[in-house]
């Protein structure tokens, strides 16, 4: 479905973002790509429906380059990006204004519109709230009408860039659980830009950038198994992850690729059994 080949980025600063990074984004796919800060992973995701044009290669959205000004809105239209602050997101003072502000904008006719919008608020579980005041809602809230303003624009392509960012960890959980389910019952093709490794076990695909590059790329288990090199370029891993690599170091038990905390008490009682 999207395709990046061979982009580099430089701002007008001269610094530079992106060097020669190539990726094939599946269509129905969920693809986590992972990083530091300044590890390039936002530009990237700016870049996958025009906000951001590369200095070098290209990016295209079956077939259509987003640097074809006369392809930008149809682009824009089938990828949709939620970012880190709700806030800078919300343009009216009713919710269900807000939800239908980027339908609006499409031309959607009226009548679809108001159909779209009470869907989108259902699948994010905001529909109680579609006559109140944003401002008034919580982050892990206001972040739910961002993604179901998203939604309500029917895009394929629904890219996160760092909107758990701004969150507790009980926020950041439930944005996932919602996407997942986004992903599993609508088959939305979901790119999530972070850098809470705990979120790339969502995914069915993991990326890892580190200086504008792409270090890494696999299963979230491929990756995982791969703790020292990850830790050698300032990421960490699940804690899960790390209490299993703990008892393998220490002797206690070899709990294989297990990546979650289901699986780690799992394997340890198996552990006990054995002994």
């Amino acid at each position: 479905m999207l395709s990046i080949e061979n982009v580099s980025f430089t701002y007008e600063s001269g610094a530079s973002a992106l060097e020669g990074v190539s990726l094939e984004i599946r269509d129905g796919e969920f693809l986590c790509i992972v990083g530091h800060n300044g590890s390039g992973k936002s530009t990237l995701a700016k870049m996958l429906n025009g906000l951001l044009l590369p200095t070098e290669g290209t990016v295209t959205l079956d077939g259509m380059d987003t640097s074809d000004d006369d392809k930008l809105l149809d682009i824009r239209r089938r990828v949709g990006i939620v970012f880190q602050n709700p806030d800078n997101q919300i343009v009216t003072t009713v919710v269900r204004e807000d939800v239908a502000f980027g339908p609006e904008n499409l031309g959607v006719p009226t009548e679809v519109m108001a159909v779209r919008v009470d869907e989108a608020l259902r699948s994010v579980g905001m529909e109680q709230y579609a006559d109140s005041a944003p401002h008034m809602l919580s982050g892990g809230q206001k972040q739910r009408i961002a993604i179901a303003g998203m939604l309500a624009m029917e895009p394929e392509v629904l890219v996160l860039d760092e909107a758990t960012a701004m969150l507790d960890p009980l926020g950041r959980k439930d944005i996932l659980s919602i996407v997942k389910k986004l992903h599993d019952e609508k088959g939305i093709t979901v790119v999530m830009i972070t850098q809470y490794m705990e979120e790339a076990l969502y995914a069915e695909r993991v990326v890892v950038m580190n200086g504008g590059k792409i270090e890494m790329e696999g299963s979230p288990r491929e990756i995982f198994m791969r703790g020292g090199e990850l830790r050698s370029i300032g990421l960490d891993v699940p804690a899960a992850v790390e209490l299993r690599d703990m008892l393998k170091e220490s002797g206690v038990a070899d709990l294989g690729d297990a990546v979650d905390q289901e699986e780690i008490i799992n394997g340890i009682c198996r552990s006990l059994l054995k002994n």
